[in-house]
C-alpha cells in the first residue's frame, strides 16, 4: 500500500480485513495465536490484557483460555467515558456487549495490573512498530500511564504497510505478531 494518509490506509486495510472468509479468519488466527504462545514474554507473564475480538479481527479467545489453562490472570478493557481501564475476569460469564458492541467486564472492579502483557488492538502497523487504531485513543492514554506492561499486538501480514506517519502522543507496540514474522 503507497498511500500514507491514515484515513485511506485505515480504510483499505479494514477493507481487505472484512472480506476475508470465516475460514482464513479463523486458519490465520490460529497461526498468530501460535506463535504469540510461543513467546517468552507470554511464558513468563501471569496477567494478560486482552481485549475480546470482534468480526474478523485476529482471534483473541485462544488467548484468554490458554492464559485460564495456565492459572494465569486475565483482564478485559471497559471504557467510562474517554478513560479506559482493565476489569479481571474469570470467565466469560463476566462479560457482556459494551460500548461499540464490544464485549466487556460487567463488573466495574478495575483492576488494572501492575505488570504483564497487554495485547493491543490495531487497523494497521509499519515495520518501524507505528500502529493505526481504531480512532479512539484509548490505549495511547491509558498506556501514557501504565508503561510497564509489555505491548504486543496482532496482525495478519496485509495489515504491514509501508509506512505510517506517527504523531507525539501514539505509543507503539513492542512487538508485532503476524502469521509469519514477529517484528521488535
Amino acid at each position: 500500500m503507497d498511500t500514507t494518509d491514515k484515513a485511506e490506509i485505515r480504510r483499505q486495510v479494514k477493507k481487505l480485513r472484512n472480506e476475508m472468509s470465516q475460514d482464513d479468519c479463523r486458519r490465520r488466527s490460529e497461526s498468530i495465536c501460535q506463535r504469540f504462545f510461543s513467546l517468552d514474554s507470554f511464558a513468563e507473564n501471569n496477567c494478560i490484557c486482552a481485549y475480546i475480538s470482534k468480526g474478523n479481527e485476529v482471534d483473541t479467545i485462544p488467548i484468554i483460555e490458554k492464559a485460564w489453562s495456565e492459572g494465569k490472570s486475565v483482564y478485559v478493557p471497559k471504557v467510562y467515558g474517554e478513560i479506559m481501564h482493565f476489569i479481571r475476569i474469570d470467565s466469560f460469564d463476566d462479560v457482556a456487549k459494551g460500548n461499540f458492541g464490544i464485549m466487556e467486564p460487567v463488573s466495574d472492579d478495575i483492576s488494572d495490573p501492575e505488570d504483564g502483557v497487554i495485547i493491543m488492538p490495531g487497523v494497521a502497523f509499519d515495520a518501524e512498530l507505528n500502529r493505526i487504531g481504531f480512532g479512539g485513543g484509548y490505549y495511547d492514554r491509558y498506556l501514557e500511564s501504565h508503561d510497564n506492561l509489555l505491548k504486543v499486538a496482532l496482525a495478519y501480514d496485509f495489515q504491514i504497510v509501508r509506512h505510517i506517519d506517527s504523531e507525539e502522543n501514539d505509543i507503539k507496540p513492542d512487538l508485532i505478531v503476524t502469521e509469519k514474522h514477529i517484528i521488535s
